[in-house]
This record gives structure tokens, C-alpha cells and sequence, in this order.
């Protein structure tokens, strides 16, 4: 460690820092200087068509960090207006003499299809996903499977009765 001393010379607010010799502290220049690669030539991609296995190669950028806070705020209301409706099915299963547990479970069943869907569309649509139909397709076949449960569940659940 170098000691240095404050020179008090110059308007207030600037330090200067030196060295006890009085010469200024400079950093010296490398001496063995990487050298420069050579950039890597690449053909352009042909545009139209997707060759590569990547299927997110066409979009133009990434969600930016708002983007990402509003898909995140529009799930969490979404989520908020979706237990609403949790409980409604749920109130209108009991009051058709449904089970506690008949209930509750097709109500849940129904909320995880609605939050599942609307997590696919909003972070399809906060990435810019759409051209990605595969994955899109794939999610999608879930939710129906979910809403075929719930609806399942919902129909036979006035059936146990209490």
C-alpha cells in the first residue's frame, strides 16, 4: 500500500492525490497488448425461413424489464379476479348440495386452467412469442385437458351430495 497525502491547493470539493515524491499517480500502459482477433465472417440468415433449430432466432429483441413488470402486474390481477371466481363456483357447488371436498376441488381445478392460460398469453405476448406456435399449441392442449377436468369435476360434484 502507497501512502498518499491530500494536497489542499485547487477550490474546495476537488482532492488531488499524490504521491510523497509530489508526482502524480498514472497507470501505466500494458506492456503486452492482446491482439486484436479477427472478426468472425457469418452469412446472413435467409430471411422468410427459420433453418435453425432455435425458433426464437426471428425476434428482433428481448422483453424489456417494464415489460416483464407489467406481465408480472397483470397476472397477479388476473390471479386476484380469478380467486373471485374460485369462490363463486365454489359458493354455487355448495348451494347445490355439493361436498366440501367436490367443491373446493373443481373450483381449484378451474383456477389453475384460467391462471394457466392467462400465464400463456401474457408471456406469449410479453415476448413476443407468436411465432412460436409449437410451444404455444403444447400449453394450450394443457389448458383444455385442465378445463375438461374442471368441467368434469364441476358436473359430477352436485352428484356427492352431503
Amino acid at each position: 500500500m502507497i501512502p498518499l497525502h491530500l494536497d489542499r491547493l485547487g477550490p474546495p470539493g476537488l482532492v488531488h492525490v499524490q504521491a510523497r515524491t509530489g508526482q502524480d499517480f498514472t497507470i501505466p500502459a500494458p506492456q503486452n497488448p492482446a491482439p486484436q482477433a479477427d472478426p468472425i465472417q457469418t452469412a446472413p440468415a435467409p430471411t422468410g425461413t427459420s433453418t435453425g433449430a432455435n425458433p426464437f432466432s426471428t425476434l428482433e429483441r428481448g422483453p424489456t424489464t417494464t415489460e416483464f413488470a407489467l406481465g408480472a402486474a397483470a397476472l397477479v390481477v388476473l390471479a386476484v379476479l380469478f380467486l373471485f371466481v374460485r369462490q363463486g363456483v365454489r359458493t354455487h357447488l355448495i348451494n347445490r348440495r355439493a361436498t366440501l371436498d367436490a367443491a373446493n376441488g373443481a373450483s381449484w381445478m378451474l383456477f389453475s386452467a384460467l391462471m394457466l392460460t392467462a400465464a400463456i398469453l401474457v408471456s406469449a405476448t410479453v415476448g413476443r412469442l407468436w411465432q412460436a406456435w409449437a410451444g404455444l399449441a403444447a400449453g394450450f392442449a394443457l389448458c383444455l385437458v385442465l378445463f375438461g377436468a374442471a368441467l368434469v369435476l364441476f358436473l359430477r360434484a352436485p352428484d356427492r351430495r352431503r
